[in-house]
């Protein structure tokens, strides 16, 4: 195939693909995705929607309406996401964004720096203190503020967040950010934003208390089960994107990353780069296995960072060095042209004219040279 090939290297397999743009072919694309074409007459029930103090209730019938929508769009041939799922393609894109990141947290990791002050890869849930009375969208404006407030103060660069539903029916936050902070700030941050809609008034009311448990910070050095985590990134990423059964969905956007999250991506090795070879090196010395072969892509799945680790130490400091100068630890290379300093001078040497009637024309060859002209004290201008 004429197009190149890149592989792109993630933790726990390898991507290969073919950048058919540099071929002639000719591509159909769907008009079926665009949203002009999946119209019912549900969509303007759902978009007009408008919740009241029963919004939990009210999700049914939300619910109720998606159903009907999807099975209209299936006699046109058309698959919708069930309401309050994760698409295939969001699931990637929060995938790609969590590993991503703590790839980037972790191998810039300054030992030098205290852990406190330096990046560091923390976990926290938010939770609301009583009964959800308020829609998903007023929620998470909250969410919103208090995210805005950890960006000011505590300069969080990059977080993702995730939305699910408790078995209460409330919404709750999973958040992945890239700063230590005390739980108690935490909880100080999100319990002003819950104030501003009364839950801690309805919580004041009840227990007598303004300062309610509405956060967990956990601990990533064991799971739920006291287990201790072998692969963070995994654990993390399954508990990003897990399905959830029995609960109520939840309305409107299901995950979100700042903008500089969004800009990471995974170190990828085109044909021409140095160490293309050594990933192709890597794959065919059987460390991992073929799960998906096509005409213009692969996927190799298998423990990737553990084989480099242990057996190609340059592409696994390039690897290190990738997710370091994303995070703006060390500049991008340069190479700095040096000055020119000729050592030696060299004379060309002489040319034999052949003898032949046809004229030969030879561009002359200027050679500067060095002329000593003596003492100037003999010159004749200086003598008196």
């Amino acid at each position: 195939m004429n197009a190149p090939c890149t592989f792109s290297i993630k933790n726990n397999g390898i991507s290969q693909y073919f950048d058919v743009s540099y071929l002639d072919i000719t591509r159909n694309g769907d008009t079926s995705v665009l949203k002009q074409n999946q119209k019912t007459p549900f969509n303007d029930v759902i978009k007009r929607f408008n919740p009241t103090n029963n919004f939990l209730d009210e999700v049914k019938r939300v619910k109720f309406k998606h159903d009907l929508h999807r099975q209209i769009m299936a006699k046109r041939g058309k698959n919708i996401k069930e309401l309050g799922t994760l698409s295939n393609n969001q699931k990637k894109s929060c995938k790609k964004a969590c590993e991503t990141m703590i790839n980037t947290v972790i191998f810039s990791k300054d030992k030098k720096v205290h852990y406190k002050s330096g990046q560091y890869i923390a976990f926290v849930t938010l939770t609301l203190p009583s009964k959800q009375v308020h829609s998903d969208k007023e929620i998470k404006r909250l969410q919103t503020r208090y995210i805005e407030n950890l960006q000011k103060t505590y300069g969080v660069k990059y977080y993702v967040w995730k939305a699910e539903a408790q078995k209460s029916g409330n919404i709750h936050f999973h958040l992945l950010i890239d700063k230590w902070i005390d739980w108690t700030v935490h909880r100080k941050l999100w319990n002003k934003q819950l104030d501003k809609l009364g839950y801690l008034d309805t919580y004041f009311n009840k227990h007598g208390d303004r300062n309610p448990n509405t956060i967990d910070v956990h601990s990533l050095k064991k799971d739920k089960k006291g287990k201790k985590l072998k692969n963070i990134t995994t654990y993390i990423i399954k508990y990003m994107t897990k399905l959830e059964f029995g609960k109520r969905p939840i309305l409107g956007s299901l995950w979100g990353c700042s903008d500089a999250t969004k800009k990471l991506d995974y170190p990828k090795y085109s044909e021409g780069y140095p160490l293309f070879d050594h990933v192709v090196a890597f794959i065919n010395k059987g460390h991992l296995k073929q799960v998906i072969k096509e005409d213009f892509f692969s996927y190799f799945s298998g423990r990737t960072f553990h084989y480099i680790s242990e057996y190609y130490k340059y592409l696994w400091h390039d690897l290190k060095a990738f997710y370091q100068l994303q995070n703006g630890n060390v500049l991008p290379q340069t190479i700095q042209q040096k000055e020119f300093i000729r050592s030696k001078v060299y004379k060309p040497e002489k040319t034999l004219v052949p003898k032949s009637d046809v004229k030969v024309t030879q561009k002359p060859i200027l050679v500067q040279e060095q002329i000593n002209f003596g003492n100037p004290a003999l010159w004749s201008n200086n003598v008196k």
